[in-house]
């Protein structure tokens, strides 16, 4: 009992430890990162309502001193020094930034989420995404401790070693599989209403977890027309601004040859979700066309007279120049386990250069990677893919 007591104490003084340098980095650098969010919240106010609806999911109500005092008593169990503004900053670069050596918070959090799940919940607030982490893994919600160490804690449940961050190259033109977690049509969405559309399937480049199965495309609503008299088709238009992964780079996505493809050839198999296969040509909703051209952010537009894209509906992307990015470089016996988090889908290379056949694939796992991600063959700049034999459309 007391070797287990001392085990635990020292478990507790490492994750301490990892929090407190964390934050001293932050801190003494004065917060000049900057913190990669989609939209530039500068102002004090709006700084707060983000890291608020980061944490809580929504903003809380209040002066700013106030609000602030109880988000670092929630996070850190203690107030930080410095001006409201560098707070502010430091709290912001701490949740989705880190630092040049630690990976941020809601990074690890992912991590976390992606090895008991297979997949993450990027939309949900960070204190409910704990809080059935917890449930899960223990059963018992620690209320009452810090945010951040709570964070550690699960981790230090889940893995030996520390998780860090890798920097890979994510290529251009890499097709992603998408499902709308909403219904969307002119009855009920407004122009700048947020879309959720979230990855179906694992990211993953060179061995390195770039954005698991549920990791969110950002989306906005940039036009609505409703249905006019006299069969006028009303049309909704939707604007990519980038994927989520777990750092905080936002890669860029589009449509072209890759994205198309990938959209023929999960029409081809004959599967169409839960709803339809959105694309150009699109036999179950008229008009549906992907907009856009290679390298520039593209949407999605449709045009009807009776618009419906149910939730579940399934599309493609793909991304849109080359971007070095933050990945979670995968433990080898996750990679080698079949029980394990990940199955991988692997083409390797035979004697003549020809794609041996593939085996071990898994249609309700069909993920993503590159073709040299485990060493067969040097890496090509092209961004070439092992994709699965079809793309099945859950």
């Amino acid at each position: 009992m007391k070797g287990r007591s001392f085990r635990k104490k020292l478990e507790m003084g490492s994750m301490v430890l990892v929090i407190l340098l964390m934050l001293g980095a932050l801190l003494s650098a004065g917060a000049v990162w900057a913190a990669s969010a989609d939209d530039d919240k500068s102002s004090s106010a709006q700084m707060m309502e983000n890291i608020e609806t980061i944490i809580y999911g929504e903003a809380s109500k209040g002066g700013l001193i106030e609000r602030l005092g109880t988000v670092e008593r929630d996070l850190f169990g203690r107030s930080l020094p410095g001006s409201i503004a560098e707070r502010h900053t430091a709290i912001l670069n701490f949740l989705e930034v880190g630092t040049e050596d630690q990976p941020s918070m809601m990074f690890k959090l992912g991590v976390a989420e992606w090895i008991v799940n297979k997949q993450i919940y990027d939309s949900r607030a960070a204190v409910k995404r704990i809080e059935t982490l917890e449930t899960d893994l223990d059963g018992d919600i620690q209320h009452g401790k810090p945010i951040a160490m709570r964070v550690e804690r699960i981790l230090a449940t889940l893995v030996t070693d520390p998780v860090t961050f890798q920097r890979v190259r994510l290529a251009t033109e890499i097709p992603l599989k998408l499902r709308f977690m909403d219904e969307l049509s002119p009855a009920k969405n407004q122009k700048g209403d947020n879309v959720r559309l979230a990855l179906v399937n694992d990211l993953i480049v060179d061995r390195c977890l770039v954005a698991p199965a549920g990791s969110l495309i950002l989306t906005e609503v940039s036009e609505v027309k409703k249905p006019g008299r006299f069969g006028i088709p009303g049309e909704v238009r939707l604007a990519f601004k980038g994927l989520k992964p777990l750092g905080p780079q936002r890669p860029q996505v589009a449509v072209g040859a890759a994205s198309q493809k990938a959209i023929d050839e999960a029409r081809k198999a004959g599967d169409r979700g839960e709803g339809a296969i959105i694309g150009a040509g699109a036999a179950s909703i008229a008009g549906a066309a992907l907009l856009g051209p290679v390298g520039l952010i593209g949407g999605i537009f449709v045009r009807g007279n009776s618009i419906r894209i149910p939730e579940g509906a399934v599309t493609f992307v793909q991304t849109s120049g080359d971007i070095d990015v933050s990945a979670y470089p995968i433990p080898e016996n996750m990679r080698v386990d079949p029980s394990s988090t990940i199955r991988e889908t692997v083409q390797d290379q035979g004697v003549s250069g020809q794609g041996a056949q593939r085996s071990g694939y898994d249609p309700d796992r069909d993920t993503i990677i590159k073709k040299d991600v485990f060493g067969r063959g040097a890496p090509s700049s092209g961004g070439d893919l092992d994709l699965p034999p079809e793309q099945r459309v859950d």
